[in-house]
């Protein structure tokens, strides 16, 4: 009997326990999906795991370093030996009689047919010894070659948007100097695990059109500002509470009626909001600022329908302007790019010494060499690693870095009693909605309790809602007409 009862204990303390396991899972599911955002950052994925040198390849053409004269090759060899050298005996058809050397300009009579004549042969000059392929166009083939050792880079990857090239040279300058600075405990790693160290020069050719993958304008808006039901001042007052406060919609909703004695919903607010975002967005992008050349950029988080989207912020040091925020799902060089050249279309004219304050994420310094190299964009990067200031660069900027990660945690402080977003126009919405305010609108301590951009038509507005009315006809006004 006792056999029994402790049979059919044990048994219920296991189905407890299965039961306790499907809670925990299912608790941790709900917790993981979330749209609620947290303090902590998201966990730890490796994202662009790879190391970048700030150096541009060198592009040149595909022959001889020096380019040589086969009639002065022959008068030295004639010189030295002296008797002159015989041209090739060919014992059969030469293959290519109309081809020279690429290296020394020698004909056809002087090129030897290794392997044996047919369309596959490498030739080799007797003049110079040079060899080379008879089918490739060497005069207008560009090749990447090592900015420290000259030597042709070899691609080692190709993926979808890019391209890996690799210099293989074992006695390259670059080479020597990394393996040089690691310890005898990382050198004995990399004795057994090479492939786990950077030490080779390594370029990342991209493929894409910046101009093409950046987004170019906002979704159509779900309503039309000209006929609402509410009146302008209300659209003032929900703008106020929903972007100065940082008020999520349902509670705007509640004070609008609580407050005002103004019945609205929670998603007419959300489709005002976006209708003006999409008004807004062409003057906050074309805006004529006056910019300095000293940006500081940054990427953060955003909490959209329970998953984790990379917000990229630039920003303008000296004059507090915000001037890119992009907002996607993806932590890639492509996106860096896309928000580098937000800022870039805000310049007339780009300055010579335009640099950006960034922290050590390499997709930066890659995004640096594809506007030098495919855009002709030159510009400068101040990295600031880590928390601590080991570096003369690190502490002469960590100052420009400390005021972007403020806007980030402003932002976040203004969004977090939202829940997160439930989609990515929204969040897309609210981070226009709130960079405009940003820029035109908020008071700043830094500038005199003014905002970064003062707007005449501003000029003697104290309320909040009549400034926001205000920045909404002006930008109604540079919109296009059809």
């Amino acid at each position: 009997m006792l056999t029994q009862l402790l049979a059919y204990l044990v048994k219920i303390i296991k189905l407890q326990q299965q039961f306790i396991l499907i809670l925990i899972a299912q608790l941790a599911n709900i917790y993981l999906h979330s749209k609620t955002p947290r303090l902590e950052s998201p966990t730890y994925r490796r994202f662009n795991q790879f190391k970048a040198d700030d150096k541009l390849p060198l592009l040149q053409a595909n022959i001889h370093k020096e380019q040589l004269d086969y009639q002065e090759l022959l008068v030295a060899y004639q010189s030295k030996h002296d008797k002159p050298l015989k041209p090739v005996n060919h014992r059969q058809a030469f293959a290519f009689p109309q081809q020279a050397c690429p290296s020394c300009g020698a004909p056809s009579q002087y090129l030897y047919a290794n392997g044996g004549g047919d369309k596959s042969s490498l030739l080799l000059c007797k003049i110079c010894q040079t060899t080379f392929n008879p089918e490739k166009h060497y005069r207008k083939e560009v090749v990447l070659r090592c900015p420290d050792c000259q030597n042709k880079l070899e691609l080692a990857k190709q993926r979808v948007n890019f391209k890996v090239w690799r210099c293989n040279n074992r006695h390259c300058p670059h080479r020597k100097h990394e393996l040089a600075k690691l310890n005898p405990s990382q050198y004995q790693e990399y004795l057994k695990r090479p492939s786990q160290f950077k030490l080779r020069y390594i370029y990342r050719e991209y493929a894409f059109e910046v101009r093409q993958i950046a987004p170019q304008s906002s979704e159509q808006s779900r309503v039309d500002l000209s006929r609402i039901q509410a009146s302008p001042q209300v659209l003032g007052l929900i703008l106020s509470y929903y972007v100065n406060y940082g008020i999520s919609a349902a509670k705007t909703a509640a004070l609008m009626y609580d407050v005002h004695g103004i019945k609205i919903s929670k998603q007419t607010i959300l489709n005002y909001a976006q209708a003006v975002a999409t008004n807004v967005r062409p003057f906050l992008d074309n805006y004529p600022y006056q910019l300095s050349s000293q940006l500081v950029g940054d990427e953060t988080y955003l909490r959209v329908k329970g998953k984790w989207h990379y917000l990229f912020y630039f920003y303008d040091v000296n004059k507090k302007i915000i001037l890119a925020d992009y907002v996607t799902p993806h932590r890639t060089t492509e996106s860096a790019c896309i928000a580098i050249y937000q800022v870039l279309k805000k310049y007339q004219e780009i300055p010579e010494n335009l640099r950006f304050t960034v922290d050590d994420n390499p997709i930066y310094r890659v995004a640096r060499l594809y506007y030098a190299h495919q855009e002709g964009i030159n510009f400068g990067l101040n990295i600031v690693k880590g928390l601590t200031n080991e570096t003369e660069v690190a502490r002469e900027y960590r100052p420009a870095k400390q005021t972007i990660e403020r806007l980030n945690r402003s932002l976040k402080a203004n969004y977090r009693p939202m829940g997160g977003f439930k989609s990515a126009s929204g969040s897309i919405t609210y981070v226009t909605l709130y960079s405009l305010c940003h820029n035109f609108l908020r008071p700043h301590q830094s500038l005199g309790y003014h905002p970064p951009v003062e707007v005449p038509e501003l000029t003697g507005l104290t309320r909040m809602p009549d400034k926001w009315l205000r920045l909404i006809k002006l930008a109604q006004e540079q919109l296009p007409t059809a």
